[in-house]
């Protein structure tokens, strides 16, 4: 699948003009401002400042005076003031909406949980617990609690899908429509239903993947579906047992693996068209295992700190904020999560999601389990913007995550394709600055050397450890990139894919899936030595780029015939340009450069300095003995519109720094 590259560009606003489906709530629409049905939970026992729980009386005015609807809304309106919960929240029907009286604590509304200590703790000092209720307990939960009828021991989605799951007649391929079930299942189906489709992982595909033979034998690699895959029904055939989806597979789907494993398909019974909006959310730790710790910086003076801390310091307590499970067309805005037991959000199996304006700020437990992330596993086609978060551990895509933009987040961690085939994901205009303690713990300190990068991409070898290999075309465009290397450094620009304007298609070769290489060889892990000399060797390392300051993807533009370097009586001093090369430029020492090529039908890019901050380059840049000009009014520029072979800078504020490439 080959991304849109108008995608890569295009507001969410104008998908719909572009004939796109755009991710997101009602695809990118406007969250709504109105509902239906207006419930004040004041009126049924949730009552602010009171320091008594709140939980039973919430869940009872869901439970009892809701009406489960997919096109029209009930919003529970909760009090101004401390709401206090002490159990989870389950949000089991569709058109709920919880909305609160604002996200700030001092005046909004302020939802504080007592950890209520679901968890044991295994060997790793991660959360121990029944799987089948995974990812674990959170404050709201939403997700169905329906039982099924040969599984009463379980509520929900632990057991209701894959009691349903059906196996394929035929083998399918990338790009199919048309799925053959086996015999008598396509009735269990009609149009407009959800659908998941899962693959379960063949040989072929991990040899694609970059898995190494080591890795092949764990549970994961052989009984779990790495590729997923939530469709709209568009039409059944009964009579031939297949249904047809809305849009084409991502991936190919083998009848089974070496291990015996199945492919399924199973119905979705998804929550839909829900929302929590404008609210605070805390963990009180008094009483509870995190009691002793504080959310300071760890240091030896603080022991007890958790800031920079990448472990679980008290994996009993950790609850996270928001659970979104088996659900389809909401949203999460204007809610601040600050010091939650684990993830602040999460996902699994949620479609069409909107989570936007959140402020996100530390989490108690950050260590083995995977925990203390915004969590975007099994996110197909959502929408992650204007959030801030910082002080957790990742911002993760992972699980076959699809078809989401990441966009316009302010965020101090890593921005990480975790691993698990997320694909075609479109990460731009974000801003990551990341200090150097952002880095893995092992043993109860810091790894020595390590730190996290801005982006972090799964390998084959890696990532397999609990999932599998970043998959293909995951899309950086025009983030800002910033990263203290090393201790002590400041956090300045990181250098690697953050050149303006260029689309960096990670493992994808133009067309297809290629692993992140250095010449040739699949990487085995991600640090900053790899990150560089996979960045060197583009477009030759499994990442694709187009426009800004690299060739277009067929190829190296053929070096021009070189001329000799004219002079001029216009520049009262030059210097000599080396082409294709990206010069910092003095004008206090040159006014003019001389390029020993014609500059007609190549290309210039201007940026500001990276070597003298003082200013930013504002003014012209004329050809002096050809033809063209280019007016710099911003931080970057490019333009194929000049001719000659000298050029003079001029600029309107005065600032004498600049950066220039000729290619």
């Amino acid at each position: 699948m080959k991304m849109n590259k108008l995608a890569a560009v295009l507001p969410i606003t104008l998908y719909s003009v572009y004939g796109l489906a755009a991710p997101g709530y009602e695809q990118g629409a406007a969250l709504p401002t109105q509902f239906q049905n207006t419930i004040y939970a004041v009126d049924h026992g949730v009552i602010a400042n009171d320091s008594s729980d709140d939980s039973v009386a919430l869940q009872a005015i869901i439970d009892n005076q809701v009406s489960a609807s997919n096109n029209q809304n009930t919003v529970i309106i909760l009090p101004k003031g401390e709401i206090n919960l002490n159990d989870e929240i389950h949000i089991d029907k569709s058109g709920v909406v919880i909305k609160g009286a604002g996200s700030d604590p001092e005046t909004g509304t302020k939802i504080v949980v007592t950890s209520w200590s679901p968890y044991d703790v295994d060997a790793s000092n991660a959360p121990d617990f029944d799987k089948k209720y995974w990812p674990g307990f959170g404050v709201f939960r939403v997700e169905t609690r329906e039982k099924h009828p040969n599984e009463q021991d379980y509520e929900g989605s632990a057991n209701f899908h894959w009691k349903h799951s059906i196996e394929f007649g035929q083998a399918a391929k990338m790009g199919d429509t048309t799925l053959t079930l086996e015999s008598g299942k396509a009735r269990e189906f009609s149009q407009g239903d959800l659908i998941y489709v899962g693959a379960a992982s063949d040989e072929a595909f991990l040899d694609k993947g970059e898995v190494p033979q080591s890795r092949r034998n764990a549970s994961h690699i052989k009984t779990g579906h790495m590729r997923t895959q939530i469709f709209k029904v568009a039409s059944v055939n009964s009579s031939n047992n297949t249904v047809t989806l809305d849009k084409p597979l991502e991936f190919d789907v083998p009848l089974n693996n070496e291990s015996g494993y199945n492919s399924r398909v199973m119905p979705v019974k998804a929550i839909e068209n829900f929302g929590l909006q404008d609210f605070y959310l805390t963990m009180d730790t008094k009483g509870s295992h995190c009691e002793a710790y504080n959310r300071n910086r760890v240091s030896d003076s603080n022991p007890n700190g958790v800031l920079y801390r990448y472990e679980n310091v008290c994996a009993q307590d950790a609850i996270h904020g928001i659970i979104l499970k088996w659900v389809y067309n909401g949203w999460v805005d204007n809610v601040q999560v600050d010091m939650i037991g684990s993830h602040p959000i999460v996902t699994e199996f949620a479609k069409n999601i909107t989570i936007s304006n959140n402020q996100v700020d530390g989490s108690w437990n950050k260590g083995a389990g995977g925990n203390g992330y915004i969590r975007g596993s099994k996110l197909y086609n959502s929408w992650i913007h204007h959030n801030d978060i910082r002080n957790i551990r990742h911002l993760a895509l992972q699980w076959s995550a699809t078809g989401n933009i990441v966009e316009n987040n302010t965020l101090n961690v890593d921005m990480n394709l975790h691993g698990g085939w997320e694909r075609n994901n479109l990460i731009r205009s974000n801003r990551i600055e990341v200090p150097f303690e952002h880095r893995s713990w092992s043993n109860g300190a810091p790894e020595s050397g390590a730190t996290w990068q801005p982006i972090w991409v799964g390998s084959g070898d890696h990532a397999s450890k609990w999932s599998g290999p970043t998959g293909p075309n995951n899309v950086l465009v025009d983030n800002t990139l910033k990263k203290a290397t090393s201790s002590g450094a400041n956090i300045v620009r990181w250098g690697l894919f953050d050149e303006p304007s260029v689309e960096y298609a990670l493992n994808w070769d133009g067309t297809t899936y290629k692993h992140l290489n250095i010449n040739g060889e699949p990487i085995s892990t991600w640090n900053q030595n790899l990150a560089e000399g996979v960045y060197q060797q583009i477009p030759n390392s499994g990442v694709t780029v187009s426009g800004g300051s690299w060739p277009p993807e067929e190829g190296e533009p053929e070096d021009p015939e070189p001329v000799d370097p004219p002079v001029s009586s216009d520049c009262g001093t030059t210097a000599q340009y080396v082409w294709s090369s990206k010069m910092e430029i003095d004008l206090s020492q040159a006014e003019c450069i001389t390029l020993d090529n014609d500059l007609k039908g190549k290309t210039v890019q201007i940026w500001d300095s990276d070597t003298n901050d003082s200013c930013d380059f504002r003014g012209t840049l004329v050809s002096v003995d050809g033809a063209g000009s280019v007016n710099v009014s911003s931080n970057y520029v490019s333009s194929t519109a000049m001719m000659g072979s000298i050029i003079k800078f001029s600029p309107n504020n005065n600032c004498q720094y600049v950066k220039f490439r000729a290619y």
